[in-house]
């Protein structure tokens, strides 16, 4: 009797923090488009990742604060992040828009399928460059980050790389197909996936370095 009461409980606190971050997940998407939206996607496309992913570091590290609040003191959107996110968001539109041109007649199907496949290649490079920079930039305070430092230390974990752009395809692969995913659990599940790969990768480097 004992025994089933203690499953019991397990199963009822397992599905309370389920539910938790289910919750979490739905609070996180929802200020990160409001805060979007402010900019019209264009100017505060950085900003708004930068702290979709702070907030989601604080709900993986269980510290508890309000969403409103979190969001409101981690978003800093400067001349600097405006013109970043007006150029980052130009090359993901235009690397998105490739796959669906038609052939142009002076290039063959076949390296016409070729581009298409890099551009789609070079979206998924761009937004994995954008959701982890700012994760790495808390994570790792002591370097100078730049693009090049980034590729390399993505490269050097591959396989958490890996599964990293695997969860993003996946993503939006579902965001496409289902607009109530895409509004309501989208980039809150970017940004804890996001967190927890980078935290990964930096436990992973942190072992390397010690065994030197």
């Amino acid at each position: 009797m004992q025994k089933s009461v203690n499953k019991l409980d397990v199963f009822v606190n397992g599905l309370y923090l389920l539910t938790d971050f289910l919750y979490e997940l739905i609070k996180n998407s929802f200020f990160f488009w409001l805060y979007l939206m402010k900019g019209f996607g264009i100017f505060t496309l950085y900003a708004s990742i930068e702290a979709l992913l702070a907030v989601s570091s604080d709900v993986l590290d269980k510290k508890r604060k309000k969403t409103f609040y979190n969001f409101k003191n981690n978003y800093h959107n400067t001349d600097k992040w405006r013109f970043l996110s007006v150029f980052i968001f130009f090359i993901i539109l235009y690397l998105f828009t490739i796959p669906f041109l038609p052939t142009p007649s002076l290039i063959g199907k076949t390296l016409w399928s070729a581009i298409k496949y890099i551009a789609l290649f070079s979206e998924a490079l761009v937004c994995l460059l954008l959701v982890t920079r700012p994760v790495f930039e808390r994570e790792f305070q002591d370097l100078k980050w730049t693009i090049p430092l980034q590729i390399y230390l993505l490269m050097r974990v591959a396989g958490w790389t890996l599964i990293l752009l695997l969860v993003l395809t996946a993503i939006l692969w579902f965001s496409l197909r289902n607009g109530i995913f895409l509004l309501g659990f989208a980039p809150g599940t970017v940004g804890m996936c996001s967190v927890w790969v980078v935290a990964k990768i930096k436990k992973r480097f942190n072992k390397m370095s010690q065994r030197k």
